[in-house]
């Protein structure tokens, strides 16, 4: 006999202060949430490290003195998508090369390796949200085109 299940949406969401501490704050909301809805282990991890990178950004390059980011987080049947709202429009999320021995400009990229699935939604005058999907319980490097 099967069990038939019914997987269910689940949704979080907070507003942190244009502050250097809003960082350290998001990363212990997402794991504390992440761990309410039964995550554990590496993707919890991932989507910890992934948070830190783009709430930093969002402080340090698009609030500048607009007072607030946006976290909301949706888990659907072991798929986690996390988006990281700013009050900047504009798309900031063009490759390019750190330079060797600088520290700056690799969390994209690092972003990017961690995440399954990566994008940004911008609207003229409206912000912007970066957006990663996690899954759970799998690799969450993209299947690779033809495969």
């Amino acid at each position: 006999m099967s069990t038939l299940r019914n997987p269910v949406l689940q949704t979080w969401e907070t507003t942190l202060t244009e502050h250097s501490t809003s960082v350290r704050t998001a990363r212990h909301l997402i794991r504390q949430q992440l761990t309410c809805w039964g995550w554990s282990g590496d993707p919890v991890d991932d989507l910890v490290l992934i948070a830190s990178e783009l709430v930093t950004n969002a402080v340090v390059h698009a609030c500048r003195g607009q007072g607030e980011v946006r976290l909301y987080l949706q888990e659907f049947d072991g798929d986690c998508r996390l988006e990281v709202w700013d009050p900047r429009s504009d798309l900031p999320l063009r490759e390019r090369q750190p330079r060797r021995f600088n520290e700056c400009g690799r969390g994209i990229d690092l972003v990017r390796q961690l995440a399954f699935d990566f994008g940004v939604i911008g609207r003229r005058g409206a912000g912007k949200r970066v957006w990663v999907r996690v899954l759970r319980g799998a690799t969450n490097n993209p299947p690779s085109p033809g495969s």
